[in-house]
């Protein structure tokens, strides 16, 4: 009875296993971050952030309700304003509602491009607001941070020149 009911737990354990050929078969690798993002400008047109290799793009997640992101617009338009020369280009995303987006900024006028997320903030890992990434010339992210900060400060404008030159 003994070796029954051994033979019986072996058989049910056995049973529960995978090889490492289904494993494989069963694992479903994880799209890289920069290939989920997907944006589109407020007139509808997508953003192609592969036809912006060669730059450094900086992008800043945001929301219309979201007070640390509005409080930091005004520095990023000046950090754009004070990058012009560089091949450098600042895009504000939010995964809001297209029109409520397009209503909010028409008071506004800041010196980089407002675009709608098609990607939600949750498929792209984004855990808070305001997030902003900086992707290398490249096309790899290489700096991904939350939270709202002066991005006009000397030390921002070197941070995000530092990316300029530097193959990532």
């Amino acid at each position: 009875m003994r070796n029954w009911i051994l033979i019986i737990l072996l058989f049910s354990f056995s049973c529960g296993t995978k090889t490492n050929k289904h494993d494989e078969e069963g694992i479903e690798e994880k799209v890289p971050l920069i290939d989920r993002i997907a944006l589109e400008d407020l007139q509808g047109a997508p953003i192609m952030l592969n036809s912006l290799k060669g730059k450094v793009v900086f992008l800043n997640y945001w929301a219309t309700w979201c007070k640390p992101c509005v409080k930091e617009m005004p520095s990023i338009s000046k950090a754009s304003k004070m990058l012009k020369d560089e091949p450098v280009v600042f895009i504000v995303a939010s995964d809001e509602d297209l029109v409520k987006i397009q209503k909010f900024v028409s008071k506004l006028s800041y010196e980089f491009e407002f675009a709608h997320s098609l990607t939600s903030v949750f498929d792209l890992d984004i855990k808070a607001l305001p997030t902003t990434m900086i992707i290398s010339p490249e096309g790899k992210i290489v700096f991904n941070e939350i939270g709202g900060r002066d991005w006009s400060t000397d030390r921002n404008i070197e941070l995000i020149k530092r990316f300029i030159s530097t193959p990532n």
